[in-house]
């Protein structure tokens, strides 16, 4: 997928085609081999594509922006292949061992600049990425509304706060909105309220206009598929460790179970062990 947009040229830029296989095939597969549902949403009915395609026509969002959001759509998964990369080294601090890497589904990157941007925080604030250089940033995706992955991983993402320690005022957590459906900064977005985050002052819920997120999405390998119905927004669950100096250094894959109701959850001892593999990767990239 190409694009003439500066916002997609900047993003491309940073994180090769070979990198984005990693992070798109490792985060967009529905089920894993423990069983746990790895999507945000099922995927959506193809009869809805013509409707909602015609809105976004209309609303002069132009091609790219729909084949992001409809290309393959009626499937679980996007078509990539799996690449090893080497492993990043002179890591400090605590090591993940092998259990819990391969619970989180943890993969390292071989120092990929992360790819720049600046969006509104839920305080209707620039938040550049940029400007967080000397710290860690736990860069990940869910929806404005918490009606996907967002209650277990915004647990997790409390939880590995308190195992920070000393370390928490030097490591910021951004979520960017993956919800095209719900663009407007809130101060209080259910993103933050549902998972109990509204309070985190090194938490930050991220927002812009449908062509800023596209570009942040597809820089980051998040594929995200829309429907006619306001719950009908479907995407894949990743969750990015950046360095203080800027470089992608790893990723790891934010999972759930659904219930019948569409209701996402883990067990708290799940959520738990997530919890503290963030935390000791965000230690351990501190220094």
């Amino acid at each position: 997928m190409t694009s003439n947009t500066p916002e997609n040229s900047d993003a491309h830029s940073s994180l090769s085609e070979r990198q984005r296989a990693v992070a798109f095939a490792q985060a967009n597969a529905p089920v894993g081999a423990d069983g746990l549902a790895r999507v945000g949403r099922p995927p959506i009915p193809a009869k809805f594509v013509v409707t909602v395609a015609i809105v976004f026509v209309v609303l002069g969002l132009g091609g790219v922006v729909i084949e992001h959001f409809f290309g393959g759509i009626g499937t679980t998964r996007a078509t990539s292949t799996i690449v090893t990369l080497p492993p990043s080294t002179n890591r400090a601090g605590p090591a993940l061992d092998g259990p819990t890497r391969a619970f989180m589904g943890m993969k390292e990157i071989a120092s990929a600049t992360a790819a720049p941007f600046v969006l509104l925080d839920q305080s209707g604030r620039p938040w550049s990425l940029a400007a967080q250089r000397g710290k860690v940033v736990v860069l990940t995706f869910f929806n404005a509304a918490c009606n996907d992955v967002c209650p277990v991983e915004g647990a997790e993402i409390r939880r590995a706060r308190t195992a920070l320690g000393a370390t928490a005022d030097r490591v910021e957590f951004a979520v960017v909105n993956s919800d095209p459906k719900h663009l407007t900064p809130s101060r209080s977005p259910a993103a933050l309220t549902v998972p109990g985050l509204e309070r985190a002052t090194t938490v930050h819920f991220l927002t812009g206009s449908l062509h800023q997120l596209n570009a942040i999405w597809i820089a980051y390998g998040v594929r995200v598929r829309v429907g006619a119905l306001a719950n009908q927004v479907a995407h894949n669950d990743v969750m990015y460790f950046i360095s203080p100096d800027g470089r992608l250094r790893s990723l790891v894959v934010p999972f759930a179970r659904v219930d019948d109701a569409g209701r996402f959850h883990l067990s708290p001892s799940e959520v738990g062990r997530f919890a503290q593999g963030v935390a000791a990767e965000a230690i351990s990239l501190a220094g």
